[in-house]
This record gives structure tokens, C-alpha cells and sequence, in this order.
């Protein structure tokens, strides 16, 4: 659904493309017009906001696209749209997957970095823990490197047994969260943040929209528990993005109450937390996600566990770092000043 928030950000980004210097500082003169599906008409079409095929990894900040690519393949995650564009990164100038990676993979594994942005949106947070989930270790120049990462992307957790879901890959076809730090709070212990990052997206609320009845039933149980922080299951939770938000809520609520086993081969130990703080980036112009947060807020028995934060907003801590300079230079032209 186009909104006055999408045509606005569409335009900026056409303005981009359009301005000789930015186009290659941004995009490295990679060129607009390439194939999206079109719903309405059922067939393939040009548009000038989509980075052609050879071009779509230019969508990313140029120093983490490597970096992107093989955390993807490392951990077997999906690209959002990879079956139904046949090309990932997304060429979409719109794609909120990339919105995300832009703003935090130069920061995954700067743990300073990170807990200055995380204990700004929670000041009780006192430190951060490595990953839970993701392999932290790659070849480089032909030899093994270990490292630990900060901000786990597309997070899953044992999905099928916590939420009797299908399927656990890694944002494809299950409950996944766009980023997760896991935290030791002062006061709650251990924590897990999961931050679910939104753009120019917004829902419609059409019989066609709304989620499968089958898929539905697996999680009314799990929010009819009284320990459950969402009320109880309601009707408008069968509509993205309130479905979205719900099944996040269920899925950290299961993990805390399971503590399942994480991480690889003899290293597997319980993922364990005493709670969680769901954080919702985004802008603050998309006024239609800011009412279905809000709707969703009503929804739910805790308000305090749910954040509401500006992109902008969540990485101004960063703005201390002279190694992130470039990095809020990039941000502040492509998505933050219009």
C-alpha cells in the first residue's frame, strides 16, 4: 500500500540516483529500473527505484556488503524476496532487510559500540553477551578466525519445538526478528532485545491479508497463558504487523520459559533469560506503523516492555565514534535528511 511516508522516501532515493555525485558515492552509479513483481498485474515491471539485478548488492553500505553476504550464507539465512526476485540482496531502494543491515552490521561486532546504542534505549542494561546463535568463526587469508558478534540478524530459536512452527529457517517461512542483542539487565539479569526494524512499510487489513487460519491456532494457546504479556489472543493479531509483533512476544516468552539448547556441537548451552525488551525501530514520519504500535500497545499487559525508537534516534550514540563517522555520513544522506 503506498503511503505519503513510501512516495516520499521513493523519491528521495530517486533524487539520489538522479544526482551525479551521490549516485556514485551511495550506489556506485548502479542504475534504477530493475524487475519487481507486480501484484496487481500478476507480471514482471521496470521501476526506477529498484537497483538492476547486477547492481542489487549496491543497495548495501558499500564497507559491510561482504560482510552481509557471508553472514547470510554462514548461517543459511533467506533474503527477503530472494525465491520471488531470483537475486538478494533486494535492489529494492526501499527494503527495510537493508534499512537494517545498514544501519547496524558495521557495528556487530563492536561491542562498545553496541552497548552504547542498546544502554541509551535501556539505561539498566550493564553488559552484552556474544551471540547465541550465530557460528563466529570464518576463513580469512586461509586461516580460521574467531570473533564474537553482537547483534544477531533474522533470529530464530528452536521454532518448531517452541512454537510448533513448520519450519526454522532463519527469516523464511517462521517467527524471525530483523536483530537481536542478548543483555544482562541490572535488575532482571539476563535479558533478550529483540529489535523488529520497519520503514515505509504498512498493512492493509484485507480478508486476503490476513494470516492463515491453520497457522493462527498454533499460537492462540501459547497467548491465552496467563504468564503471557499479550492479553489474550485477539482477532486483529491475524493482520500483519500486529501478527508480527505477537508471535516475537510468544517466541522470547517460550525461550524464557524453555531456556532451549543453543549454539554448535559440544558448545550447546540452555539460552538463558528472565525476560525481554521488544524494540520497534521506526521513522518517525510513517505515521501508519506508529498506530499499529500503538494498537498493538493496548494489546499487551507490560507497556514498558515495548520500545518505540526513531532509526536516527537509535544510532545517535554512535555519533561519539570517529570510526563510524562515514557510517552517519552514509545514513544521514540516504535516510535521514530529506
Amino acid at each position: 500500500m503506498n503511503t505519503a511516508f513510501s512516495e516520499q522516501e521513493r523519491k528521495h532515493h530517486l533524487a539520489l540516483l538522479a544526482d551525479p555525485q551521490k549516485h556514485e558515492e551511495l550506489f556506485e552509479n548502479a542504475e534504477g529500473g530493475g524487475c519487481w513483481w507486480n501484484r496487481d498485474e500478476q507480471k514482471w515491471d521496470h521501476y526506477p527505484h529498484i537497483l538492476k539485478h547486477e547492481n542489487s548488492i549496491c543497495n548495501l553500505y558499500a564497507p559491510v556488503r561482504q560482510m552481509a553476504l557471508d553472514y547470510f550464507e554462514r548461517h543459511d539465512i533467506a533474503w527477503w524476496q530472494q525465491d520471488t526476485d531470483r537475486y538478494f540482496p533486494t535492489g529494492n531502494l526501499l527494503s527495510s532487510q537493508n534499512h537494517c543491515l545498514n544501519h547496524l552490521m558495521a557495528i556487530q561486532r563492536d561491542k562498545k559500540a553496541v552497548m552504547a546504542m542498546i544502554k541509551a534505549i535501556c539505561p539498566t542494561i550493564t553488559d552484552i553477551y556474544p551471540s547465541p546463535i550465530d557460528s563466529n568463526v570464518e576463513i580469512k587469508d586461509g586461516k580460521l578466525h574467531r570473533f564474537n558478534s553482537y547483534i544477531t540478524f533474522e533470529f530464530t530459536c528452536d521454532n518448531r519445538n517452541l512454537l510448533h512452527e513448520s519450519g526454522d529457517k532463519r527469516g523464511k517461512k517462521c517467527t524471525s526478528v530483523d536483530a537481536l542483542v542478548y543483555a544482562k539487565d541490572k535488575n532482571k539479569g539476563n535479558v533478550l532485545i529483540p529489535i523488529e526494524w520497519k520503514y515505509t512499510e504498512s498493512y492493509e487489513k484485507t480478508p486476503k491479508e490476513r494470516a492463515h487460519q491453520e497457522s493462527v491456532k498454533r499460537y492462540v494457546d501459547l497467548a491465552n497463558l496467563k504468564s503471557s504479556n499479550l492479553k489474550e489472543w485477539i482477532l486483529d493479531y491475524e493482520w500483519n504487523p500486529l501478527y508480527e509483533f505477537a508471535r516475537q512476544e510468544l517466541l522470547m516468552e517460550r525461550i524464557i520459559a524453555k531456556k532451549p539448547l543453543c549454539g554448535f556441537g559440544y558448545k550447546k548451552k540452555a539460552l538463558e533469560a528472565n525476560d525481554f525488551i521488544h524494540v520497534v525501530v521506526r521513522p518517525n514520519e510513517n505515521a501508519e506503523i506508529i498506530e499499529d504500535i500503538a494498537a498493538f500497545r493496548k494489546t499487551i499487559v507490560d507497556e514498558s516492555k515495548l520500545i518505540e525508537i526513531d532509526p536516527e534516534t537509535m544510532l545517535a550514540p554512535l555519533k561519539k565514534f570517529d570510526e563510524y563517522k562515514e557510517l552517519i555520513t552514509y545514513l544521514q544522506t540516504r535516510y535521514w535528511k530529506k
